[in-house]
């Protein structure tokens, strides 16, 4: 989250704000499975996009609210595969083909998590920098940051966040004791 305020700009600016997002998940895509990534990914996208309007009228501005809600939430999901391409444990499919190639290439080098790795994050940052492009070509219209600014501030992420540390310490303490 801390990234993603970090990219959003003052005054948030849409287009940054989903490159935040995206960044920040496919890190954490990293490092987890695909799917617990979306899962905890996708409380905190949502708790940005509650902040909007409903979109039920037929208005321009209504439509931009609703294509920036889809954007962020693709942006989260396809992010979540793109960085889970990145190293061995983001993916399960990854580990699958480690166990794969040594069992019908035994006369050849192991796959590594480093050797992996710097095959595959040059790729998942390739395709990072297309996915959010298109997502912003297809979603995030042009004066979007003007019907958005009265919804989305830094201060409102801030306060989110600060909201989350408090119960870091809850949660550290359990994990210690498990």
């Amino acid at each position: 989250m801390q990234i993603t305020l970090i990219f959003c700009g003052e005054p948030v600016n849409p287009p940054l704000l989903l490159f935040g997002i995206c960044t920040t998940t496919a890190f954490v895509s990293m490092w987890m499975h695909n799917v617990a990534t979306a899962m905890l990914m996708m409380p905190v996208a949502t708790g940005i996009l509650q902040r909007l309007p409903s979109t039920s009228q037929g208005t321009g501005r209504c439509k931009t609210i609703d294509n920036f809600c889809r954007a962020v939430v693709l942006g989260v999901i396809y992010s979540t595969a793109v960085g889970g391409i990145s190293t061995l444990t983001g993916t399960g499919v990854n580990l699958i083909l480690v166990g794969m190639w040594k069992s019908y290439f035994p006369e050849a080098g192991p796959i590594s998590f480093s050797t992996w790795f710097f095959f595959a994050f040059p790729l998942a940052l390739l395709l990072l920098f297309p996915l959010w492009g298109i997502l912003c070509c297809f979603y995030i219209e042009r004066d979007s940051a003007r019907v958005l600014k009265n919804y989305l501030d830094k201060a409102h992420i801030k306060r989110e966040l600060n909201s989350l540390a408090k119960d870091i310490f809850p949660n550290e303490l359990s994990s210690l004791l498990m």
